[in-house]
């Protein structure tokens, strides 16, 4: 069975970074909640894998789509919003190791694989999770979560960036420290330290465009079990708006000698999440 891991060296933040004004002007750049605001972003993901170890050959690949809800249910006095997670659409249209394709579509349930259809369903309209997340994108408390557990929300956050404080200007970069834990079925609860990094690539009045680097700083021995955990690519801030408005990330991976003399163990992945007024 392949493994749905992830590789990553250690290839290191240590890059030349852009050069940085004298007196930079810092722009204030947050998330803007409003009480009772409701947000949809469109998803498009899809992952590969193979894997060769002693001469067998097996290959997987999968094709999500969804549309998530957020429902800002109160905003505080500090800014912190209360926001419920749920989907509006999901499909998933997976090709196995057997080569057999399976589809899950909540759209069009009549010609959905019935055992898919019996395990996703909950998954579609009703509450997910219950965040309260601050006006940096930080998730300051996990109320509820009904189907993930809830460390998945510090190395993968709701609205995948957290902003300085301080604002942003041109050249600005800064580290997000978190644990990695791996939850069944890529662990058992293990914790890794990991890193982004965050660069502001572009910045103007409307928006800001950030690239976006990850590491796994001590990854396990066997790395396939991290390679889906460190996307690379850019994110769109709208900031006139102040909320999210794309994501455009891939993974591209490979392990030789995992499992012994002439394995190897290989991962790609693309992810696009953009902001819809209309789904």
């Amino acid at each position: 069975m392949i493994r749905a891991g992830s590789l990553t060296l250690l290839v290191g933040w240590l890059l030349a970074m852009p050069a940085v004004a004298q007196n930079p002007q810092p722009v204030p750049v947050k998330f803007r909640w409003q009480a009772n605001q409701v947000l949809h972003y469109r998803v498009e993901q899809t992952t590969a894998e193979t894997e060769v170890v002693g001469g067998v050959k097996v290959e997987s690949s999968m094709k999500l789509n969804n549309v998530k809800r957020w429902h800002v249910l109160a905003v505080d006095a500090a800014g912190v919003a209360t926001v419920q997670q749920s989907l509006a659409a999901l499909r998933i249209e997976r090709k196995t190791a057997t080569g057999a394709t399976v589809l899950y579509d909540s759209a069009d349930l009549e010609k959905s694989d019935p055992e898919m259809a019996k395990q996703l369903a909950k998954y579609v309209g009703s509450p997910l999770a219950v965040l309260r997340i601050d006006s940096l994108g930080k998730v300051v408390e996990v109320k509820e979560s009904k189907h993930a557990p809830a460390s998945r929300y510090e190395h993968e956050l709701p609205f995948t960036v957290l902003l300085p404080a301080d604002g942003i200007w041109a050249g600005r970069y800064w580290d997000r420290q978190y644990q990695l834990t791996l939850e069944p079925p890529f662990g058992t609860g293990e914790k890794y330290p990991a890193a982004q990094r965050y660069v502001v690539k572009d910045l103007n009045a409307a928006q800001v465009t950030l690239t976006l680097v990850t590491v796994v700083k001590a990854p396990p021995e066997d790395q396939a079990a991290v390679v889906q955990f460190q996307p690379e690519g850019e994110i769109v801030f709208d900031v006139q708006q102040g909320r999210l408005h794309k994501v455009r990330t891939a993974i591209s991976k490979e392990l030789k000698n995992h499992q012994g003399e002439e394995s190897s163990y290989r991962f790609q992945g693309s992810y696009v999440e953009e902001y819809v007024a209309n789904p």
